[in-house]
């Protein structure tokens, strides 16, 4: 599994909360995605946990380029956006579901496990 979020202190809380599971293992974790490519191809994840609103290169934008390269990859989005618009275009985009930021932990890896 690998994370896509330039919240460093968010991204590290997250990072914690799946070691600290048992239940996945985190291969990589970024504050962007302008290497997703890279990123993908050298830590092989089953699962991204990917950020909507990022520098560079959105977390839509990413899961296009996630879905059409690496097509058994799943995407979870993780956003602070309760908008409709922005979640419906990550869903057409190819995520596999989202969880907005503020879910408890034990939510957030229930949702995990669903796009698994």
């Amino acid at each position: 599994m690998i994370i896509f979020d330039d919240n460093d202190s968010l991204r590290d809380s997250v990072a914690m909360l799946l070691k600290e599971s048992g239940d996945f293992t985190l291969v990589g974790s970024y504050a962007d995605c302008l290497d997703v490519m890279n990123n993908i191809r050298n830590t092989k994840p089953d699962v991204v946990i990917m950020d909507i609103d990022m520098p560079g290169m959105n977390g839509i934008e990413a899961v296009k380029v996630i879905r059409n390269n690496f097509p058994t990859v799943q995407v979870l989005m993780f956003t602070v956006f309760d908008d409709d618009e922005k979640v419906f275009a990550a869903i057409k985009a190819g995520a596999g579901g989202y969880i907005l930021k503020n879910a408890e932990p034990q939510n957030l890896l229930h949702a995990i496990s669903e796009v698994y």
